[in-house]
């Protein structure tokens, strides 16, 4: 038996996507791999055909498509080099009978999204820059234009909208997304959408003759809650009629179409930013909008992993039926809602990632079993193996599960015993804690805590107050730092007394985002451990507010306080009020480019260590984002896995 290896997520697939055809004939989904030679990632189409899968394209950059019918795939990238326009989007058509990849479509601007109309025009989602608003039209003179403006400017940033950057992208620039038909025949695309108004959430209705989507304005305020609309746009004449919009305890998250009505999911933000949905039916024809089913969870899989890559769909409507993915407790699983009743489809432990439904036939991409992603059957039959040589002779711990009694609620958790374990011996500890803080941790595959327990060290973790798929539960506002930080040091304690064998004297703490700030918390609040490993952090809440991609407004929600009304608050809330009084080694791990938790929560914690003399280190990364752990390049993945376990290594007693 040989324990998981650093590099092995270098040997994993990632699976996104899965989509059946019109018919059902076949399925098509995203397969992505790491290329340790680019220090990069490939992705591939994968077609499933007769219970068999084969690989579909070999390029490499074929990550989303949609089928254009039971025989033709339709997928963005750029295959050729040549041409002058920076900007513009190309999509190949290949068809499953056989052949190569052939470019169907090149439009003037970046394309994110298209969708097939009838008599074969299609809806296009692109972008609008600011200032250059009919660059879809294709203008030379005016492409000519945009780029010397943007080489006179490129050393400039020009900020009237806030926020003016976003995690895992750029400043924004006050671009944006509209709506365009194509006409294949003329080869144009035409405006559908008004100038200075966002859309997103895309979709046709069942007879193609409308679209819906959702909308907000381009203004210098952007809001998460309060801004947003619900509309319908009739293609024939281009009229819009706005069907739902967010009011003051009302925030409209999403909608699908039914064969009937439409669905809506929205929530009275009783919660803050973080309220969960419930399910409302609006009637088009009168424009009554009722509740249809309380549901109170989170939508989607919010259970935590670092062997995922790209997304796929979590909610989807068949007929008047709608099936989709929530966490409840710790565990992501397949449920449906029909007239009104909420029961489960696939009711598993672990997480199911995506899904596709048609027919009878459902697909899933799942993490079950303790090993990375598959694909899976509504009965829970795995039908890839993409996995297996990856997995065979190697320890994988299973979790052993851990609750832990509080004041009313369990703290519920997970231990992974090291390989070899022997009940006898000393083991050191790990305990991780994870992001949000409204995620989850679940029994599921987790790279670097297996890598961990394959060196030899116990692995603990658990969901505090403040963690997803129980309700209210979540609901942490005001408290950071309080409950949280107790429900943790509980598990802790509960867990070096159910297992003698880890050893109380080499214990190690490491978290990323929320679990960034929990460390912080921790070494200001204990001195139980021998050394930390801070993660995309935050340190300063005050310093926080405005600066992150989601800071406005997320600093005060989460907090309950504003820095005019009380900067006390904040200030008590923030580790870095507690920098003094810290004793612990701890190691820092920043990305240039996050703008989730800039770089600079990270530098004035590290800083305020070395200003008391706490022995410290800060491993900063270029080129990476809030996303490092989970999607960065492999070669930087693996120096933080490694920097993360060689500051644990050298500080064991």
């Amino acid at each position: 038996m040989r324990p998981i290896a650093v590099d092995d997520f270098c040997r994993l697939k990632f699976l996104s996507n899965v989509t059946f055809s019109p018919e059902g004939k076949t399925a098509c989904l995203t397969v992505t791999e790491a290329d340790r030679k680019k220090n990069a990632y490939r992705s591939c189409l994968y077609l499933r055909r007769d219970g068999k899968l084969r690989k579909l394209t070999t390029f490499g950059k074929e990550s989303s498509f949609r089928y254009l019918d039971e025989d033709t795939i339709l997928f963005p990238g750029k295959r050729e080099e040549d041409g002058e326009n920076k900007l513009e989007s190309r999509f190949y058509r290949i068809s499953l009978s056989g052949g190569e990849a052939e470019l169907a479509y090149t439009f003037p601007i970046p394309v994110s999204r298209v969708l097939p109309l009838p008599g074969g025009d299609l809806l296009v989602e692109g972008t609008t820059f600011p200032g250059f608003e009919d660059l879809y039209l294709g203008d030379p003179k005016l492409l000519a234009a945009y780029e010397k403006h943007r080489k006179e400017n490129e050393d400039y940033e020009e900020i009237s909208q806030v926020p003016w950057w976003w995690n895992g992208s750029t400043y924004t620039k006050g671009a944006y997304q509209s709506l365009f038909r194509y006409d294949v025949r003329r080869k144009k695309l035409h405006r559908l959408t008004e100038r200075n108004e966002n859309v997103f959430e895309v979709k046709l209705s069942r007879d193609k003759t409308a679209v819906y989507y959702m909308s907000t304005p381009v203004r210098p305020l952007l809001t998460m809650i309060g801004s947003s609309s619900l509309r319908r746009l009739t293609l024939a004449d281009g009229s819009v009629t706005t069907l739902a919009a967010d009011s003051e305890h009302f925030a409209l998250a999403g909608y699908d179409v039914g064969e009937h009505f439409l669905l809506v999911l929205a929530s009275d933000v009783r919660y803050g930013l973080n309220t969960d949905t419930d399910f409302y039916r609006l009637d088009e024809t009168t424009g009554e909008l009722t509740l249809y089913a309380k549901h109170g969870e989170s939508i989607g899989s919010s259970v935590g992993s670092d062997v995922r890559y790209g997304g796929g769909r979590s909610l989807k409507m068949v007929g008047d039926v709608c099936y989709f993915i929530s966490t409840r407790y710790d565990s992501a699983k397949l449920y449906k809602l029909d007239s009104g009743v909420i029961s489960p489809v696939v009711d598993r432990d672990g997480s199911v990632d995506c899904f596709d439904v048609c027919g009878d036939e459902l697909l899933l991409v799942g993490l079950y079993d303790m090993r990375p992603q598959e694909l899976y059957d509504g009965r829970g039959r795995r039908l890839s193996r993409f996995h297996d040589a990856a997995l065979r002779g190697r320890y994988v711990a299973c979790p052993e599960t851990l609750n832990v009694e509080r004041d009313g609620y369990d703290v519920h958790g997970f231990v992974l015993k090291p390989m070899d374990y022997d009940p006898a011996k000393k083991y050191p500890v790990i305990l991780d804690v994870h992001g949000g803080p409204k995620t989850v941790y679940g029994p599921v595959f987790y790279h670097e805590m297996q890598y961990w327990a394959g060196k030899g060290y116990f692995v603990i973790f658990c969901n505090p107050t403040g963690s997803d798929g129980r309700g209210a539960f979540m609901d942490i506002r005001g408290k950071y730092g309080t409950v949280d930080f107790d429900d943790i040091m509980a598990f802790c304690d509960a867990a070096l007394a159910a297992y003698p064998a880890m050893d109380a004297e080499n214990l190690f703490e490491t978290g990323g985002s929320y679990g960034g700030f929990m460390t912080n918390w921790i070494i200001g609040h204990t001195d139980r451990f021998r050394a930390c490993a801070s993660q995309r952090s935050i340190s300063n809440w005050l310093s926080f507010y405005g600066v992150s991609d989601i800071g406005v407004e997320f600093a005060v929600d989460q907090n309950a306080a504003d820095p005019w009304g009380d900067p006390e608050k904040l200030w008590w809330h923030s580790p870095m009020k507690y920098a003094d009084r810290v004793r612990t080694p701890t190691l820092f791990i920043h990305a240039l480019e996050d703008y989730r938790c800039p770089v600079d929560q990270g530098y004035q914690m590290f800083a305020s260590l070395v200003a008391h003399g706490v022995e410290s280190k800060l491993v900063c990364f270029r080129g990476e984002n809030h996303e490092l752990s989970r999607s960065g390049k492999p070669a930087h993945r693996l120096k933080r896995l490694n920097e993360i376990t060689g500051w644990f290594d050298s500080h064991r007693g």
